[in-house]
């Protein structure tokens, strides 16, 4: 989570570096991750409770800071728009949408929750740390130890294809995580970082479209 510190334009040179090395030397700063997601994908609820909307997901060593705990679970984010509509909030990907208070909707407004169940003090090992070979090119993936083997060799497909190079990938770090495409589905940029040269790829069937 990253929390970006605004300063007026009015503020003059010598004021505004001696601002930045009290913000450089506070701990209120920047907010550091508190806990890390250890599982491969951690659901991001509307409240404490599996009853409540998922909003979305975190992924493996992804970086939390603790808000405040209730149970066996932390609240992530600040209380946000629910971008609430016809009685059901529009960032709510899946389970309960109503906005009502008993799904952490209070007055249009909701905060973020995770279990601590799957998160730990310490931040996992990178599991692309060592990687090499055609792993090297994909090592940044998301879910790269789920499917490392599928990203490596069909990057390799898709360079000696000529449809994309080494340095694609290299730039890149790997394959996305498209969670609007459906389950199992990651793109890449190849030759471009526009929507044109964007390649979508099944995990499930290996197959790779734009």
């Amino acid at each position: 989570m990253t929390i970006i510190v605004k300063m007026q334009r009015c503020i003059t040179p010598p004021v505004l570096l001696t601002a930045m090395a009290f913000l450089m030397t506070t701990n209120i700063a920047v907010a550091e991750p508190n806990l890390w997601v250890s599982a491969d994908r951690v659901s991001r609820h509307t409240c404490p409770s599996v009853k409540c909307g998922v909003t979305g997901q975190l992924m493996f060593r992804e970086g939390v800071e603790v808000l405040e705990t209730k149970g066996a679970w932390v609240r992530v984010t600040k209380p946000y728009s629910g971008s609430c509509s016809g009685g059901t909030s529009e960032y709510v990907k899946s389970g309960n949408s109503t906005c009502v208070a008993s799904n952490g909707i209070v007055n249009g407004m909701f905060a973020e929750w995770v279990p601590t169940k799957s998160l730990t003090k310490d931040r996992p090992a990178d599991p692309g740390e060592d990687a090499s070979g055609d792993n090297a090119l994909i090592k940044s993936s998301d879910d790269y130890r789920l499917y490392r083997n599928q990203f490596a060799k069909t990057a390799r497909e898709l360079i000696d294809n000529g449809t994309c190079t080494a340095r694609d990938f290299e730039e890149v770090g790997g394959w996305m995580s498209s969670p609007a495409q459906g389950q199992g589905m990651y793109f890449m940029y190849c030759g471009g970082m526009t929507k044109a040269n964007r390649l979508y790829l099944d995990v499930r069937s290996g197959k790779v479209s734009r």
